[in-house]
C-alpha cells in the first residue's frame, strides 16, 4: 500500500482546543514546498506544502476550512513514539489547551491521523508568516543588545505563563522561538515535547547523532541524567541562559562539536561556562552575571521562575540592581570539593593551614602593634597598626564562619568520610580557640565556637542523619553549646535565644533515643521558651514550621505516655494554630499542606485507637485539601503522593470501620492516583516504590476479606496499564522489578495465566 492510498482521513480523532479565524489563501508561502507522495488532506486541514521535516516528524502548511486561516500542521511520526507516548499524548493536549500568550504560537487543535504506519499524533499550531529563527533574526537585523534583550524579556514571559499553567516546555532553543514579519518572538512547540515523549527519544537517544547534539547543548544537568521527575520549570530557565548567552555572544557556551555523547553530558553536568566578559568586554558585569544564574548546575542557585530572570533583564535594563550575585567563594569551594572528592582532605587541610598561617600573620600584627605604641608612642601608627589586625582578624572569623558552617555542611551532603568531616570540626575549633587565647575573647568567637560544639554534637549523635551513634557524647557537645549561648543572651545578645531554641530540640532527641520521656518534655519547654523569647525580640523573624515541630514532638511525647487526653488537647491546639494561618495567608500552598498533615497525623492518631469515625472525618478533611492543591499547582510533583496515600489511609479506616468494600473502592482510588504518577514518571524512584508498598496490603485486605477475585481483577487492570510503560522503557530495570513485585499479589492461578499470556 503506497502514501496516495492515504490522501486524507476526514475522521481523523481530535482533541478539541479553541480556534480563530486568520486564513489568508489556499497556497504554499514562498519558501516553502511540496513534495510527491505527501497527503493532500489530513483530518480537516488541507495541504499546502512541507515546512520543515525532521526525525520525529513533518511540519506541513495548511488549510483549514471551517474556520477558514492557515495553520502550521506537525504530524509525529508513526512509531517514533511509544504507546504510551499516545496515552500521554490525549492526557497533555488538553493542558496545552490552557496556553494563551502573545509570544506563545497558539495551538488550535490536537489529535491522531491514522496513517499508512500506524497511528499518528498531530498538533494544529498558528502559522507564523516570515518565520526566521530568534537568533538568526537578531543577527541579520544587526540588533543592538538592548533591542536583543527587549526581545529576550518578552520570551521569558511568555515560558513563565506557560509555567503558571502546568506547562514545561522541555525544548527551548532558537529553533523553537521565531520571529514573525512584525518582529514578535513566538514560542513554538509549548509542551510537545512532554506530550509526544520527543523528551524521552532525546535521552534514550533515539534520534540522530547531530539532532541530539544539537539539543545536548540547550539540555540543563537534570535533563541529561534522563531523569523525568528532576525535570521542573528551573530546567526551562536553564535553555533560556544558553539562549541568552548566544544571543548576546553569537557562541554557545560550550564545544561539544566532535564530542562523545557521554563526554558532552559530563561537559554540561561539570565543566563551568565560559564567561560572556571573556568574549566581549561590552558583556562584562551584570548581565555576565544573570547568565551565569541562569545556567547554573544546581537548580536551587539558579533564577526559581523564568519571571525571575525577567524581572533581573528589566531591571538591568533600566540601570537599576540586579537580584543576582557572582558567586561567593564559600560556594565555588563547594563546587571544587564536589568535582574532586578525593583531593577533599588534601584541600581541607592546605586551606586550614592557610588559615592558620594567617592567624600567626594577625598575631604578628597585634604584637607589632603594641611593639610600636611602647617604642614610638606615635598614635597614628598605632591606630593604623589596629585596623590592620582588626581586618586579620575579621577575615579569619569569617573564614572560620564559612569552614565550619556551609563547607562543612558541603561535605556532609557529598558523604564525605566521617574522618574528614571530624578533621574539619576539630581543627577549626582548635583555630578559633587560639585566636581567643591570643587575640581575647568575644561574643563573636564564643558564638562561632558554640556552633561547632552543636555540629559536633550532630557528628557523634543525631536522629535527623548519619551520626557515629554516640548519644551520650552527642549530648556533652549540645550541653557546651547551651552553656555558651545562655551567657551570650545573659550578656544581651539576643538573637542566640533561637540557637537556644535548636540546642534544646536537639538535647529532645537525643532523650528520645533513650525513651526518656520526661526529660523529653522538659527539653521541648526551654526549646519553646527560648524561641517565643527569640519572636518577642524579633518578631520579623519569625519561623512558624520550627514551633510547629516542637508542637509535633510534643504530641507524639505525650502518646508515648499514654496521656490521650493531653494528645487529643494539643492536637486541637495544633489544628486551630493551622487553620487560622490558613484564614489569613489563603493562597499560600505550604500553609494549606501544613494543615493538611496536621489533619492526616490526627487522623492516623484517631486509628491506632480504634476510633474510626474521627479518623475517617480527618483524613476526608485532608483529603479534600490535597486535592485543592493538586488542582492549583499540577507541576507540583509531589502533591498527587500526598493526595494518594491520604487516600490510602481514608480507605483503611473506612475499611477497618467494617465497611469492606468502601473500603476498598477508596483504596483502589488510591491505588489509581499512584498509577497515573507512574505512567508520568517512570523514573522516579518513589512512584515505582510507592504503587508496591500500596498494593502489597491492598491484596492482603482482599485476602483477609475474601475478595481474592476483585484484588486479582483491579491488579490485572493496572498492569495492563503498566506493562506498555515497562515496555516501552526496556533499559529501565528498576521498573521492571516494580512490574514484577505488583505482579506477585496476584493468586497463584491467576499469575500463571497472566505469565502464559
Amino acid at each position: 500500500m503506497t502514501k496516495s492510498d492515504f490522501p486524507t482521513d476526514p475522521n481523523a480523532e481530535t482533541v478539541g482546543l479553541p480556534s480563530d479565524d486568520s486564513g489568508k489563501g489556499s497556497v504554499p508561502e514562498q519558501g516553502k514546498f511540496v513534495t510527491t507522495g505527501m497527503p493532500s488532506e489530513i483530518g480537516r486541514y488541507k495541504i499546502l506544502g512541507v515546512i520543515a521535516s525532521g526525525g520525529m516528524g513533518v511540519v506541513y502548511e495548511a488549510m483549514q476550512e471551517a474556520p477558514r486561516r492557515r495553520v502550521a500542521l506537525k504530524i509525529i511520526k508513526a512509531g517514533a513514539g511509544s504507546d504510551m507516548a499516545l496515552r500521554r499524548f490525549q492526557f497533555e493536549a488538553q493542558t496545552l489547551a490552557k496556553l494563551s500568550h502573545p509570544n506563545i504560537a497558539q495551538i488550535f487543535e490536537a489529535g491522531t491521523w491514522e496513517s499508512e504506519n500506524g497511528e499518528s499524533p498531530f498538533f494544529a499550531m498558528e502559522y507564523i508568516p516570515g518565520a526566521i529563527g530568534f537568533v538568526e533574526y537578531a543577527q541579520k537585523r544587526d540588533l543592538s543588545i538592548k533591542d536583543r534583550l527587549e526581545l529576550f524579556q518578552k520570551i521569558c514571559e511568555a515560558v513563565h505563563h506557560g509555567h503558571q499553567k502546568g506547562v514545561i516546555h522541555r525544548d527551548l532553543k532558537p529553533d523553537n522561538i521565531l520571529v514573525d514579519n512584525q518582529g514578535e518572538p513566538k514560542i513554538i512547540d509549548f509542551g510537545v515535547a512532554r506530550a509526544t515523549d520527543a523528551d524521552l527519544a532525546v535521552t534514550t537517544m533515539q534520534t540522530t547523532m547531530g539532532q541530539l547534539i544539537g539539543t545536548l547543548q540547550y539540555m540543563s544537568p537534570e535533563q541529561c541524567d534522563a531523569d523525568p521527575d528532576c525535570i521542573d520549570t528551573r530546567s526551562d530557565v536553564y535553555a533560556l541562559g544558553v539562549i541568552l548567552f548566544q544571543l548576546l555572544s553569537g557562541k554557545l557556551p560550550y564545544d561539544l562539536r566532535r564530542q562523545a555523547i557521554h563526554e558532552a553530558v559530563r561537559v554540561i553536568k561539570e565543566q563551568r561556562p565560559e564567561s560572556l566578559g571573556t568574549i566581549s568586554t561590552t558583556l562584562k558585569g551584570d548581565i555576565d552575571t544573570i547568565a551565569l544564574k541562569a545556567m547554573e548546575k544546581d537548580r536551587e542557585r539558579r533564577y526559581q521562575s523564568a519571571a525571575e530572570l525577567a524581572s533581573d533583564i528589566h531591571h538591568f535594563l533600566n540601570n537599576e540592581p540586579i537580584l543576582a550575585r557572582p558567586l561567593s567563594i564559600s560556594y565555588q569551594l563547594r563546587l571544587f570539593t564536589k568535582k574532586y572528592k578525593r583531593t577533599c582532605a588534601a584541600v581541607i587541610l592546605l586551606a586550614i593551614s592557610v588559615m592558620l598561617g594567617l592567624v600567626g600573620t594577625t598575631m604578628g600584627y597585634v604584637e607589632a602593634n603594641r611593639q610600636k605604641v611602647v617604642a614610638e608612642k606615635q598614635t597614628i601608627i598605632a591606630e593604623e597598626q589596629r585596623n590592620i589586625a582588626q581586618a586579620g582578624f575579621d577575615e579569619i572569623l569569617g573564614m572560620s564562619h564559612m569552614f565550619g558552617g556551609e563547607f562543612y555542611n558541603g561535605i556532609v551532603k557529598l558523604n564525605a568520610a566521617s574522618e574528614v568531616r571530624k578533621l574539619v570540626l576539630d581543627t577549626t575549633l582548635g583555630y578559633l580557640e587560639n585566636l581567643q587565647t591570643k587575640a581575647g575573647d568575644s561574643p563573636e568567637i564564643r558564638a562561632e565556637i558554640a556552633l561547632i560544639y552543636l555540629r559536633q554534637g550532630a557528628f557523634f549523635g543525631s536522629v535527623r542523619g548519619s551520626s557515629e551513634g554516640d548519644y551520650i557524647q552527642a549530648l556533652k557537645y549540645y550541653q557546651k553549646a547551651i552553656v555558651i549561648f545562655e551567657d551570650l543572651v545573659a550578656s544581651g545578645e539576643l538573637k542566640h535565644q533561637f540557637n537556644l531554641a535548636i540546642s534544646y530540640n536537639f538535647i529532645f532527641d537525643m532523650h528520645w533515643v533513650k525513651e526518656e520521656y520526661i526529660q523529653c518534655l522538659e527539653a521541648l519547654v526551654k526549646a519553646d521558651s527560648h524561641y517565643d523569647k527569640y519572636v518577642a525580640a524579633f518578631p520579623e523573624l519569625s519561623v512558624m514550621r520550627l514551633k510547629d515541630s516542637f508542637a509535633m514532638s510534643r504530641i507524639d511525647t505525650y502518646g508515648k505516655l499514654g496521656d490521650v487526653a493531653k494528645v487529643n488537647e494539643l492536637l486541637k491546639d495544633a489544628i486551630s494554630s493551622r487553620r487560622n494561618r490558613v484564614a489569613l495567608n489563603g493562597n499560600e500552598p505550604t500553609f494549606k499542606r501544613d494543615l493538611a498533615n496536621i489533619l492526616q497525623r490526627t487522623g492516623y492518631i484517631k486509628w491506632t485507637k480504634k476510633e474510626y469515625a474521627d479518623a475517617s472525618a480527618y483524613y476526608t478533611e485532608a483529603r479534600n485539601i490535597y486535592q485543592g492543591l493538586v488542582a492549583e499547582s499540577p507541576e507540583n510533583g509531589r502533591a498527587p503522593r500526598d493526595l494518594a496515600w491520604c487516600t490510602f489511609f481514608l480507605g483503611e479506616s473506612i475499611l477497618d470501620s467494617g465497611e469492606l468494600d468502601n473500603g476498598l473502592d477508596t483504596i483502589e482510588i488510591a491505588l489509581v492516583l499512584l498509577q497515573d504518577r507512574l505512567v508520568l514518571n517512570t523514573d522516579d524512584a518513589d512512584a515505582r516504590n510507592d504503587l508496591v508498598r500500596m498494593v502489597d496490603p491492598y491484596a492482603f485486605m482482599c485476602q483477609e476479606g475474601q475478595r481474592i477475585g476483585r484484588s486479582d481483577a483491579f491488579i490485572r487492570k493496572m498492569l495492563a496499564v503498566i506493562q506498555p510503560v515497562v515496555e516501552a522503557n526496556s533499559t529501565n530495570f528498576a521498573l521492571a522489578d516494580m512490574f514484577v513485585q505488583v505482579q506477585k499479589n496476584l493468586s497463584e492461578t491467576d499469575e500463571t495465566t497472566l505469565v502464559e499470556q
